[in-house]
């Protein structure tokens, strides 16, 4: 059946399920204990729910993959694609998101789930599509981005000494307008991206070569139907014989999923709200100050109510002779707060970003150290996701018919603002000028050191800089 799903998907669904609520910080409640499960009792029913709304959820994952997103967002990417593909820098997917957002998107999911998807498309069209046309942006080929709870099947082939993927199923979730045309009620539908041969009416081969097939299933009352069925061709008018979907990993950009690598402290974050939950609620418990008196009789239990007498600021309580007023309070409670703090602690040394104002400056490399395990993450997914953006750009340029010659989409893996002390910009400065070190190097450490724009080229910063003359 077209709904059949990969077993790798369905073991990594609940852990994907999991880091988008705790990052999303959405469904929070339901990673809660319930106390006294067996206790049916409408006591205990309150009970619960006190103990829910009195917990508080400490965002720290989801700060820390937009941290994460960030420092790999420091520095604008690079793109590189010739004219008739610079639409790509406002409306890459045909619903007004750029690439830099998509590849936002992209490094997120990566970042949070270790999955990803991308496909690329052309709008189906009847005839020949004009140069003036796709000059216009009216038909051009656009980007999709798909997150790992979409992808729920693939299929890859060992043809020779090569592995080809041969299907990807994504399902996505729309809304349609209802039928007073104002509400709006969703629909499911499936896209099957595979290599398959064109078929008669009868389901008969009618070629002997696989190519790139685009089904769309909806679903109905009797489950999902086929909807429509596309044989995308390039500029040339010749079938394709891949399917334009990329998979992007944080460790690969193979359709095998790689696993989350946020996972970890999603965890940890859990069990810091159900310590919250806990603290909370002991505080909640014996935290306030509780009065008492010894040595009452019933006849001054008496005067005290003829009298009006009652515990508070400037009332005076008297007690018969040889009894006791006093508050009692209960000990804090350590070993909760404690399990807090060590949680804390625990997601920081897996790679959490915890801006604290106030906090001492450290040098580059103190961050360094602190970072060297996310650094590595970050890296690496940069460098996922950038050959996963140029290889969709190479079939935009065949869907186009562009120049693909010098196509590149290219993130910053550069994640620690450098620092220089004047001491060593001076001795920089001073190799330049007498020569030792080249106009290239020169600007590359300026660049490092964020004195020189990166958006600025060589040629226009050895025109403005005075050159040494050398005998």
């Amino acid at each position: 059946m077209i709904e059949t799903t990969h077993p790798l998907y369905n073991k990594l669904l609940p852990k994907w399920e999991k880091i988008d609520d705790i990052v999303k910080a959405d469904n929070t409640e339901r990673y809660l204990i319930y106390l006294n499960p067996q206790d049916k009792s409408e006591d205990n029913v309150i009970r619960n729910r006190q103990y829910r709304e009195r917990a508080i959820f400490y965002a720290l994952s989801g700060q820390t993959a937009q941290g994460m997103v960030g420092s790999i967002f420091r520095k604008w990417p690079i793109l590189s694609v010739p004219d008739d593909m610079q639409y790509l820098n406002k409306n890459a997917d045909g619903a007004g998101n750029s690439i830099y957002q998509l590849s936002q998107g992209t490094c997120h999911d990566v970042l949070s789930k270790g999955r990803a998807g991308l496909a690329v498309s052309f709008p189906q069209t009847e005839g020949q599509v004009s140069r003036a046309q796709i000059a216009s942006g009216e038909v051009v080929a656009t980007i999709h981005r798909f997150e790992p709870e979409q992808i729920i099947n693939w299929r890859t082939e060992t043809e020779g000494s090569q592995t080809k993927l041969t299907l990807v199923v994504t399902k996505e979730a729309v809304d349609e307008v209802g039928p007073d045309g104002y509400s709006s009620q969703p629909a499911e539908i499936i896209r099957e991206m595979t290599l398959d041969y064109p078929r008669n009416e009868i389901g008969e081969p009618l070629t002997d070569t696989r190519i790139y097939i685009e089904r769309t299933y909806r679903k109905g009352s009797d489950g999902f139907t086929l909807e429509s069925e596309h044989y995308p061709t390039d500029s040339q008018g010749k079938n394709w014989d891949v399917i334009p979907f990329q998979f992007v990993g944080s460790e690969t950009n193979e359709p095998t999923p790689d696993q989350p690598p946020m996972l970890g402290i999603v965890e940890l974050n859990i069990g810091h709200y159900r310590n919250s939950a806990d603290y909370e609620d002991s505080v909640f418990y014996c935290g306030q100050a509780q009065p008492y008196m010894s040595g009452l009789t019933a006849d001054h239990v008496e005067l005290m109510k003829s009298e009006n007498m009652y515990a508070g600021s400037r009332n005076l309580i008297g007690v018969p002779e040889g009894g006791q007023f006093g508050f009692a309070i209960a000990p804090p409670n350590p070993m909760v707060r404690q399990a807090m703090l060590d949680k804390v602690d625990q997601m920081v040394s897996l790679g959490a970003r915890i801006m604290q104002q106030g906090s001492a400056t450290k040098t580059a490399s103190q961050i360094m150290g602190e970072r060297e395990a996310q650094t590595s993450v970050l890296a690496l997914v940069a460098s996922n996701v950038s050959e996963a953006f140029t290889q969709c750009l190479q079939w935009v340029a065949r869907y186009m018919g562009s120049d693909d010659s010098e196509l590149a989409y290219t993130l910053n893996q550069e994640f620690v603002e450098m620092e220089i002390d004047a001491p060593k910009l001076q001795q920089i400065v001073a190799g330049f000028m007498q020569g030792a070190i080249p106009m290239s190097d020169y600007t590359r450490l300026m660049r490092r050191y964020g004195l020189f724009d990166d958006d600025t080229p060589d040629e226009d910063y050895a025109d403005l800089l005075t050159m040494p003359q050398h005998v």
